[in-house]
């Protein structure tokens, strides 16, 4: 059974001094991408956030939308991330939606702060957060069937529509990007694509994934990769 909390908590283990993010001039390890989303755990449960709650980012491309795409889950909570390309009435329309109870920021929220419990902006709130909070243990009774993320659509031919993706669905594809685009241990991963969407996200597991350590539940071809 594998959940979000697996591949931090290994990678942290196996190459903790390894590059995990590089943000402009900010770098952090693997052992600090694990603390962090701990932190954030903590910070967002905290809060009162139950099992199942949903927390949304909507954010440009960056190390805390990595610490959110990833912690967030892991703590048994689920992820959504908001396309910064929508109209306010969309956004709006997908945080009611989705009953999100907390919205993670890097602009002013204006009307969107009127559709969840808490605003945190990012950075400066955002790590003010972490540095206040207590780390929590990932993955505890999280499962593997358990809703990961909300993915919301364009909206093309109708309503926007959240597509709910579970850890197994996003782990699995996690596993087939990496028998499609090989990687060596030394690669650095640049993402171009925005993070709210696969083209962004699809590698984020993948990357950190490189060093998960149970091999037996690794295809014999994938090589490993350690930063993102």
């Amino acid at each position: 059974m594998h959940t979000f909390a697996d591949p931090l908590r290994y990678a942290s283990r196996m190459a903790p001094t390894k590059t995990a993010v590089i943000d402009g001039n900010e770098s952090i390890d693997f052992a600090e991408l694990h603390r962090r989303c701990r932190l954030l755990a903590g910070g967002l449960l905290a809060l009162g956030l139950d099992k199942g709650d949903r927390v949304a980012i909507l954010a440009s491309n960056g190390q805390r939308y990595i610490e959110t795409y990833m912690g967030v889950p892991a703590a048994g909570l689920v992820v959504v991330p908001l396309n910064t390309r929508h109209a306010v009435t969309e956004l709006k329309y997908a945080l009611e939606d989705s009953q999100t109870k907390v919205l993670l920021i890097d602009r002013d929220p204006g009307e969107l702060a009127d559709c969840v419990n808490h605003v945190i902006l990012i950075p400066d709130a955002y790590d003010a957060m972490l540095s206040a909070a207590q780390e929590r243990e990932l993955g505890v009774d999280v499962r593997e069937s358990d809703l990961a993320g909300l993915f919301y659509t364009g909206g093309t031919t109708g309503k926007s529509k959240g597509v709910m993706l579970g850890h197994r669905n996003l782990i699995a594809n996690a596993f087939h990007y990496m028998t499609t685009v090989p990687q060596r241990e030394d690669d650095l991963m640049l993402v171009m694509a925005p993070l709210f969407h696969a083209a962004g996200s699809n590698g984020v597991i993948a990357n950190i994934s490189g060093h998960w350590e149970p091999r037996s539940h690794w295809p014999r071809s994938i090589p490993r990769s350690h930063s993102i």
